[in-house]
């Protein structure tokens, strides 16, 4: 990029003669990148695009954008990705958010995993999958160290209870409260979507061309909705309540860490899941694996 930017330097006083005589803008071609340098009222503004291709069609993704005017300068560096079109631009910044993940989820009350507010979790049977769709990143030191990551992601969480027991309402509080007399739950799980926007801190390292190694750490907003308590007896799944006075909107911290396109992330709410005095404390944590586009 440091070659680009001295090439652009050197053609901006170049192309403002050229305008002066032709009296319209330049576009230039170099190595499958296409350049367009305007001048005007002595502001030069050079932008720099990437070719890529989309299906038979090639267009051009913007990637850099500079300002020149008086010995100053003011430099944009663009970096956005949609799901199945991330290109490697070795030597840039790669953001790590979108991708598809897994992992386990449990219920804890501050920092105790285990039986947590008198609930017994089936840890191998709890989980969260989902689809991190789109993102984006804001660079934030010239070495490509340092950037700030957010998004757009989709998770759905499932909590397999056990000891034949569900979450109902019970004079409009959310209880765990066991099975009739003579009835048998074969699982009784607690489930419910979201999406989810981040505010990532990201750092990351290259060795060479390879990588890059990065880990990041911020707070992710989630909405929460189709929250239901199902139980299955006989074979048949049913639909005990619904809401569960779980509050619909949460705060996560999310860490993450891994290695080119496979990582590993920690994901813990911040806030008590259900409605003060509605509800027991309990906070969702999942762990699991992700593979980023």
């Amino acid at each position: 990029m440091k070659r680009i930017i001295f090439m652009l330097l050197i053609l901006a006083p170049i192309a403002g003669m050229a305008q002066e005589t032709n009296k319209r803008d330049t576009t230039l071609f170099v190595n499958g990148r296409k350049l367009t340098i305007k001048e005007h009222e002595g502001k030069i503004k050079v932008k720099l695009y990437e070719e890529t291709s989309h299906g038979d069609t090639i267009e051009n993704d913007q990637i850099f954008e500079g300002v020149y005017l008086d010995g100053q300068s003011i430099e944009r560096r663009m970096a956005l990705s949609i799901p199945f079109t991330k290109k490697k631009y070795r030597g840039r910044f790669e953001p790590h958010y979108a991708g598809l993940y897994f992992g386990y989820g449990n219920l804890a009350s501050g920092l105790r995993l285990k039986n947590a507010a008198g609930i017994d979790l089936v840890a191998s049977k709890s989980w969260e999958i989902g689809i991190n769709l789109f993102q984006g990143s804001l660079v934030l030191t010239p070495d490509h160290h340092w950037g700030l990551v957010s998004g757009l992601g989709y998770g759905y969480n499932s909590f397999r209870i056990d000891g034949n027991k569900a979450f109902q309402r019970e004079d409009g509080v959310t209880k765990l409260i066991s099975a009739p007399d003579n009835v048998t739950y074969s699982q009784s799980r607690l489930r419910y979507n979201s999406f989810r926007i981040p505010l990532l801190l990201e750092w990351q390292q290259r060795f060479g061309n390879k990588g890059p190694l990065f880990a990041s750490l911020g707070g992710e907003a989630e909405i929460r909705c189709w929250i239901n308590s199902k139980v299955k007896v006989d074979d048949h799944e049913k639909t005990l309540d619904k809401n569960l006075n779980i509050h619909p909107v949460g705060i996560n911290l999310l860490a993450q860490a891994g290695y080119d396109n496979w990582g590993v992330y920690l994901r813990y709410s911040a806030f008590n899941m259900f409605e003060k005095d509605k509800g027991p404390e309990l906070h969702p944590v999942t762990f699991g694996l992700v593979w980023h586009w």
